[in-house]
């Protein structure tokens, strides 16, 4: 799980500016007034009036610098490098800062050029390297302890969403109109076909022993789910016959790629909840791989009442998705076609 980085804390809101730069005009009147030594009132005003935007440079300049390196780069993944460019920015921005200021702009408000190797020059560019170390210090701080604190807020939502996440698949993977369904095709096969019921027992022992055996799992083989698919299908074509079609085109390569554990045949159940399946109306579902996506793929006819359920089963998956992977699941409707591709993921099942 990632942390997505925000801004740094206290850039653009306005209380925090308006702050700063009070404390800005502080650091300004003690620095441009103590040990000066001016003789005039307009001496000490252009003193202030530099030192202030000289301090104004190195601190938004330095926020400004560590917000990027927050932006870009993750506390959980690349702390170090983090750490090292916010201590490089702290000793680099206020010795440039410095420098040019003093060359270009010092004497535009003194009047005169900078002794760049007088005392007073090097104490004022010691003491703006040690407050840049200190207020960079403070905003890492900041930022790791509210990184820590995120982290913290995810891994409790997490575990809500788990559980909910457990109970929406139960709710929706062994519900009991399925359950009531296949039993009203078992008894009619049991006059009319025994072979086939047979069949359609030993079909439906297998979706209920991988319903039990894997609800715990977040991730599964692909090889694994569609297996458990091809018996969830056959148990639906017994009971719809034809008016229920079925296309399933995956290569072999991508078999042992991982996806969410019931994923697929809760589309595929979705599918069959919300569409007309009749033999003037028949429903047609394609699974497939395309671009590194498992889809699944149906004929829209929707149902004039729909069930109270739709888009619990798809938002369940969407959101397990997300603790898994930044990849996400695509849905496209047409009114033509429903389409949802669910990202293949590399490694254990768990």
């Amino acid at each position: 799980m990632a942390f997505k980085n925000k801004a740094s804390p206290g850039i653009f809101n306005k209380k925090d500016i308006l702050v700063r730069h009070i404390i800005i005009v502080v650091l300004a009147l003690f620095f441009g007034t103590v040990g000066k030594g001016a003789e005039s009132t307009e001496d000490v005003v252009r003193i202030i009036l530099s030192t202030f935007v000289k301090i104004a440079i190195i601190w938004n300049g330095n926020i400004l610098l560590i917000d990027l390196i927050d932006r870009d780069l993750s506390w959980d993944k690349q702390l170090h490098l983090k750490l090292i460019l916010s201590g490089a920015i702290a000793l680099c921005w206020p010795i440039l800062v410095n420098y040019l200021f003093n060359l270009f702009l010092y004497p535009i408000f003194l009047g005169h050029p900078c002794n760049l190797q007088s005392k007073e020059t090097i104490t004022y560019l010691i003491i703006s390297v040690v407050i840049t170390l200190f207020v960079n210090s403070v905003f890492v701080a900041i930022a790791f302890f509210r990184f820590w604190k995120t982290t913290i807020k995810e891994k409790e939502e997490l575990k809500r969403e788990s559980l909910t996440a457990e109970f929406e698949t139960l709710k929706n993977q062994i519900n009991p109109h399925f359950l009531f369904n296949s039993l009203n095709t078992l008894t009619s096969l049991i006059e009319e076909n025994p072979k086939t019921a047979v069949n359609f027992v030993q079909k439906l022992s297998s979706v209920y022993r991988y319903l039990l055996t894997q609800k715990d799992k977040e991730t599964v083989t692909l090889r694994e789910e569609i297996e458990f698919v091809r018996s969830y299908i056959y148990l639906n074509q017994i009971r719809f016959g034809n008016n229920l079609r079925f296309h399933i085109d995956i290569e072999p390569s991508f078999l042992e790629r991982k996806i969410v554990t019931l994923s697929v045949q809760m589309l595929i159940e979705n599918a069959i909840k919300h569409n007309v399946i009749s033999q003037q109306h028949p429903l047609s579902i394609s699974i497939g791989v395309h671009q590194d996506k498992i889809f699944v793929k149906n004929n829209l006819q929707r149902k004039m009442v729909m069930s109270d359920s739709n888009g619990i089963g798809l938002n369940n998956i969407v959101h397990r998705y997300s603790f898994l992977t930044e990849k996400e699941v695509e849905i496209v409707d047409d009114d033509i076609d429903f389409y949802v591709s669910l990202p293949l993921m590399i490694g254990t099942s768990n």
